[in-house]
């Protein structure tokens, strides 16, 4: 029997002072699919004292950045051995420090020199579920971290408090997210790519076409050189591009172009592609001088 909720924590490097920009950047990562699992929404709890801070609410998967760290919870038990699970967990947490790291908001560092990692389920008595995760947990830590880290129980004298272990490494960590397979975020389709590789596309000089999805109201207010042809109007006028050329779409926000590319992959452009974040993406990360709408 596996425990029903595991988490894995990665604290912060120093105190995140705001956390203001949290909730703009998680509902970034929930619209773009940055993050691994089905996740639902956003939530606040700052108010709530030792709470989990600002929220990604998902349907397996919770993510909480609080001043002192990032927490990752898995919500439903798995059949894969807690090691497994932990591996994945902090896959998930690296991936969301990437993210974090790449949106460049919210100011804040973790690392996975020292983490946290806790079992919740009161099915199982509480010293057989710490036994089990240290069990689990213990060699996994040393194989990823190194053989000098230190894994230790800090469960304190509550015993109402979740078995957890504090995991510390003493050894050069290296590309840990590359080494635990990158992260597998969804993205806003199987073939987006980012702002930075269409800007260092467009700063090449090669060939392709970028093809602008949204409404003629919307272009008139802002675009940046591609050819438009609304969404609604794709599926008449594709002998309008050729099924040889190299395509990137975009829209807004991701969304309708992510259909769009679906629709032309189905008709036989294998190399079309989807902006992640659209162009209000592109005027956050390259050209703030457009304006939003």
């Amino acid at each position: 029997m596996n425990p029903l909720r595991l988490s894995v924590r990665l604290e912060a490097t120093s105190t995140i002072r705001d956390l203001d920009p949290a909730i703009d950047v998680f509902h970034r990562f929930l619209q773009q699919g940055l993050v691994e699992g089905l996740i639902l929404d956003v939530a606040d709890y700052r108010h709530v004292q030792n709470g989990p801070g600002v929220l990604l609410v998902g349907y397996d998967v919770d993510y909480g950045i609080n001043k002192t760290g990032l927490t990752v919870t898995r919500k439903r038990s798995s059949d894969d051995d807690i090691g497994t699970q932990f591996c994945d967990l902090l896959r998930m947490a690296l991936g969301a420090v990437a993210a974090i790291e790449y949106d460049g908001t919210l100011k804040a560092s973790m690392s996975p020199d020292h983490l946290t990692v806790a079992a919740f389920d009161r099915r199982i008595p509480r010293d057989e579920l710490e036994e089990m995760l240290l069990a689990g947990v213990a060699p996994v830590a040393r194989k990823l971290l190194g053989a000098n880290a230190v894994v230790r129980t800090a469960n304190g004298t509550d015993p109402r408090r979740a078995p957890q272990l504090e995991v510390t490494a003493h050894d050069e960590i290296g590309d840990l997210l590359d080494r635990l397979g990158g992260s597998r975020a969804p993205g806003q389709s199987p073939w987006d790519v980012s702002v930075e590789q269409l800007a260092e596309l467009r700063a090449s000089g090669k060939d392709f076409v970028l093809l602008d999805v949204r409404e003629p109201n919307e272009y008139e207010t802002v675009h940046i050189g591609g050819k438009l042809v609304p969404l609604a109007t794709l599926p008449e006028r594709l002998n309008e591009l050729d099924r040889g050329s190299h395509i990137v779409a975009h829209c807004r926000s991701g969304h309708r172009s992510a259909k769009a590319v679906a629709l032309l992959r189905e008709s036989g452009f294998d190399d079309a592609w989807s902006l992640n974040g659209g162009l209000m993406n592109w005027i956050d990360r390259i050209d703030p001088s457009l304006p939003r709408y």
